[in-house]
């Protein structure tokens, strides 16, 4: 992977310098992935969980439990997968849909947008953005998880 700028750079390096280390890296491609997001328009989506909610690295740094993986964004290969993920997380979390989202997005990953980790076996991998990556414009929402088709 080359040395680009990544969007959560100041959080990243304050993580390195504590000892954290990023993941082994590899390019995207240009490969369709998905990830959960919400339906209404005024929340936010795309953002990793540490920018969504700052004092929880604060808290986590504190207890030395951090996570450079909470820099990252949650995706998928595909929407059966994360699909599958999600009614999982619903059958142990009934308010899962307020945290994480209600709906799925789908886009394309290309080498410009970031670096992801490995995929694993369900299909999950992190995605590291680059300065300039936005997925607001180029995911879009295809279903919403409780039966809505979006498309």
């Amino acid at each position: 992977m080359g040395e680009k700028e990544f969007k959560y750079q100041i959080q990243i390096d304050e993580l390195m310098t504590l000892g954290y280390q990023l993941p082994v890296l590899y390019a995207p491609g240009n490969m369709q992935a998905c990830r959960f997001a919400f339906s209404d328009p005024m929340r936010h989506n795309h953002v990793p969980q540490y920018l969504s909610n700052p004092k929880r690295m604060l808290q986590d740094i504190a207890k030395d439990k951090a996570s450079m993986s909470l820099l990252a964004l949650s995706c998928f290969n595909t929407p059966t997968k994360a699909e599958v993920f999600y009614k999982n997380l619903k059958k142990n979390f009934k308010n899962i849909s307020i945290s994480i989202g209600d709906s799925l997005a789908e886009g394309h990953l290309g080498n410009d947008d970031g670096g992801m980790t490995a995929t694993a076996d369900n299909g999950h991998f992190d995605f590291y953005e680059y300065k300039g990556c936005d997925l607001n414009r180029t995911f879009q929402i295809t279903k919403h998880l409780t039966g809505d088709e979006r498309r």
